[in-house]
């Protein structure tokens, strides 16, 4: 008998180190930290199987961007002569793609991303689909084309859920909160963020590798939108985060060491500044690219200028600004001329610095970017009232205002655009198209093996685990009823709103009172809980952001008889399809967070997320 239960315990442990190799293959299969930093990385990723040199382009396509491209043109040479799979050649396709991008071939990048897609529908490959989609939208986000790229990416957001495509998520969700961060709608910016920095460790390990994003690169852009809103310690540590990340290297590095440069000098800590310019001047960076290097000598431009040494700012905003007119992009050339004007004045030379001013306002009216416009009005108008000439300060400020009010116009109908793009792929009625037998059988066939394997643990960990009784009944109830409030609203497709509400600064023995007063301000559908000892949670079902906030302002009535200040005792977040408790919560607590930050800065941030990656 006791052999018998030796060699079931020990068939169920060869059962569970195959399901555990099973689970980790796709994490085993990543590239190793030694190959992605070396010197010699193309040499020694050509001697891999062609999987595994996609999986090195992948890893190192936005930071070692030469490389990744000296991989590709090899793999298409080899590919005409040896016949790939339809992924391999489905994914080398999606990486030139992607690689492009890297380099500013918008055009092409987006002709390949047509055709890719395309293919993926052809080879049935429907879960490629939304990779392709967001290599155009991206191309289109860096072109101005914002109609395209907002429709693209909802639409690619949607497929990628559809398919469960977590790395398409990811890269979604970070396309997104860059579009939010421009029309500075930075809570929604964040939410994505946070989604996608959730999501991140399954994307990576997920079945079939498509394309994913660096980790650092979610991060670097987590701290600029706190930046943005004036939260210069949450963006100091994702900053530092991002530095630290270990696909943190190539040209990624670089960009993160000036955005903690920059955010010190909105600290200003000169000496960290210092340290950080020093940081990359003595660290020899390879940046293969020509237009990485105009970026980060732009970035370098703003540092030295701060840091008082201004014949290198000049000589680097010079370098940027030729090699971004060799690339034909105007906009970045107008925005490194401002800070070009900037050295000028420090310099003492008023009239070239008034000269460019002048120019690239006519060229900002041209282009119509109104919010550079704006800024750049303002830099002139302060330098008349300074030299006490009011008359041409008076002027500039008025037109100013003019370009405020025009970048607000342009605002509002991107948000409307926006808008009209979610509720375009939210109305979406199309019947499913069909997915390729090969994907289905071989998800059914991998689902089955790993239910298989996760019931005979179960019952194995059940029958020998000992019984016992619950502690927390009443717990378990209420997670129960909140998880089932969350997932009638997801399958009924409507809305809910949490409230999550502070309450250390209360007596406990006040309450139940106060709980009392909570629920006459309540609806009979909406739900209170007890989360804490100091937090308190009601969910409203049926109700969007703008409904919330109303019931949010009773309950702040309510809460005043026991504290006198409340702005930052609710917190309120909207309940979206891939939500979880956890992540809800998480929004919420960001929303009382953000109640308590100011929106200063605006200007060095507006420098800081121009070059950003």
């Amino acid at each position: 008998m006791k052999a018998a239960n030796k060699n079931k315990y020990n068939l169920l442990s060869f059962m569970f180190g195959l399901l555990l190799l099973f689970v980790a293959a796709p994490a085993l299969s990543l590239p190793s930290q030694e190959l992605l930093l070396s010197d010699n990385i193309v040499t020694k990723t050509q001697l891999l199987s062609v999987s595994e040199q996609l999986d090195v382009i992948n890893s190192i396509n936005s930071q070692k961007s030469e490389d990744a491209r000296t991989l590709l043109e090899a793999l298409e040479r080899q590919q005409s002569t040896q016949a790939f799979s339809n992924v391999e050649t489905l994914r080398l396709s999606l990486l030139r793609c992607f690689n492009l991008l890297e380099f500013g071939e918008f055009n092409q990048a987006i002709m390949l991303a047509k055709q890719g897609e395309l293919n993926a529908r052809q080879l049935k490959y429907d879960s490629a689909r939304p990779y392709f989609i967001l290599c155009e939208a991206s191309a289109h986000q860096s072109l101005g084309n914002t109609i395209q790229e907002q429709r693209q990416s909802e639409e690619a957001l949607r497929l990628a859920r559809r398919y469960s495509e977590k790395q398409a998520m990811v890269n979604a969700l970070y396309l997104r909160s860059r579009q939010n961060t421009s029309l500075e709608n930075y809570n929604q910016s964040i939410e994505d963020l946070r989604l996608a920095l959730d999501i991140f460790d399954e994307a990576q390990v997920q079945f079939q590798q498509w394309y994913l994003l660096p980790k650092s690169y979610l991060k670097a852009e987590i701290s600029n939108v706190f930046f943005s809103l004036g939260d210069f310690k949450e963006a100091l540590h994702f900053s530092e985060t991002a530095y630290t990340d270990l696909s943190s290297f190539g040209k990624i590095k670089p960009i993160v060491t000036i955005n903690l440069a920059l955010i010190y000098i909105s600290l200003n800590d000169k000496p960290k500044v210092l340290h950080y310019i020093n940081k990359i001047e003595d660290t020899n960076y390879h940046i293969g690219s020509e237009r990485d290097r105009a970026n980060l000598q732009a970035l370098l431009s703003i540092l030295h200028l701060y840091s008082g040494e201004y014949d290198i700012a000049e000589k680097k905003a010079l370098t940027s600004i030729a090699l971004f007119t060799k690339y034909k992009e105007p906009i970045y050339v107008m925005r490194i001329k401002r800070t070009l004007a900037k050295i000028y004045f420090a310099q003492n030379k008023d009239s070239q610095a008034l000269a460019l001013l002048n120019d690239i306002i006519q060229q900002a009216s041209e282009l119509q970017q109104f919010s550079d416009l704006e800024e750049f009005n303002h830099i002139i108008s302060e330098y008349y009232a300074t030299n006490n000439q009011f008359e041409l300060a008076y002027q500039f400020q008025v037109q100013r205002f003019e370009a405020a009010k025009q970048a607000a116009a342009k605002l509002n109908n991107a948000h409307f655009v926006q808008y009209q793009a979610r509720l375009a792929e939210q109305s979406n009625t199309a019947p499913i198209e069909q997915e390729s037998t090969s994907n289905i059988n071989q998800n059914i066939a991998i689902t089955a093996l790993i239910i298989l394997l996760l019931s005979i643990g179960l019952v194995l960990f059940l029958a020998k685990k000992p019984q016992t009784a619950s502690t927390d009944t009443t717990e378990e109830t209420q997670q129960q009823r909140i998880d089932n409030l969350l997932l009638s609203a997801k399958q009924g497709h409507y809305q809910l709103s949490m409230l999550l509400v502070n309450i250390s600064q209360i007596r406990q023995v006040d309450i139940p009172y106060l709980e009392k007063q909570f629920q006459l301000a309540l609806r009979e559908q909406d739900q209170l809980f007890r989360h804490s000892l100091d937090e308190l949670v009601i969910l409203l079902p049926h109700t969007s952001a703008t409904g919330a906030t109303r019931v949010m302002h009773q309950i702040e009535q309510i809460l005043s008889n026991w504290k006198d200040d409340v702005k930052a005792s609710i917190g309120l977040a909207s309940l979206q399809q891939l939500d979880t408790f956890e992540v809800l919560m998480k929004r919420a607590i960001l929303n009382q967070l953000s109640k308590m930050k100011t929106q200063d800065s605006k200007v060095l941030s507006h420098e800081q997320s121009a070059f950003n990656p």
